[in-house]
């Protein structure tokens, strides 16, 4: 018998973990993880100067990162009870993702094409969100991995990228309080890349570290 299938055995034998608590220790992880990355952010990069000028591209950056923070999160949950089907949760993350193809091709399109390199890269400069984003994804994604690791979740691999994932969504939010880019293809493809990358190292992490 392979390691997992026994995990999965005992997930459905043994009792489960208490969880009368754990919704409301996740929201305070989340929040925690989050005003952890506000302050990282104010103290080390700093908060964009033209914010209030420019606030309408700032609440729809902000937006999209929390709509990507609010498609993993259901994932996350479904995945901390051991043996529960993901259903839906899988495919909203699909099409959340070619939505974001779709939108970054249109924007892309709108563009002189002259600008398109301009726009998509930000100025031309590394898109130093994939740096920033998982950088900043670090205190929400070790409270999260902490408070999984007390309910017993049996598919770890998978787990750990929702939780890097959602993660990766929440520094995005902290985050783009300094992004001085609001172009809509560069947030749409580096936003999106960077917290697939948080979703990668928590899938790394978590076959690793929530292993029973």
């Amino acid at each position: 018998m392979k390691t997992d299938d026994l995990i999965d055995l005992l997930a459905h034998d043994t009792p489960k973990p208490d969880r009368s608590h754990w919704r409301m220790r996740l929201a305070m992880t989340l929040l925690a993880g989050f005003a952890v990355a506000l302050v990282w952010i104010g103290f080390s990069i700093g908060f964009r100067h033209d914010m209030y000028g420019n606030m309408l591209p700032f609440l729809a950056k902000t937006g999209f990162s929390a709509a990507a923070a609010t498609l993993a999160l259901p994932l996350a949950l479904r995945l901390l009870a051991p043996g529960r089907p993901l259903g839906w949760r899988i495919a909203a993350v699909g099409i959340f993702l070619a939505i974001c193809a779709l939108a970054a091709v249109i924007a892309l399109m709108g563009e002189a094409p002259q600008e398109r390199m301009h726009a998509w890269f930000g100025g031309g400069r590394f898109p130093t969100c994939l740096f920033y984003i998982p950088m900043f994804a670090a205190p929400t994604a070790v409270g999260l991995l902490w408070l999984a690791r007390g309910l017993a979740p049996t598919r770890l691999t998978i787990t750990g990228a929702a939780i890097g994932a959602l993660a990766g969504g929440v520094s995005a939010v902290a985050y783009s309080a300094h992004c001085p880019i609001d172009s809509v293809s560069y947030v749409t493809t580096w936003y999106t890349l960077a917290i697939a990358l948080c979703a990668a190292l928590g899938a790394v992490l978590g076959q690793r570290l929530l292993r029973w």
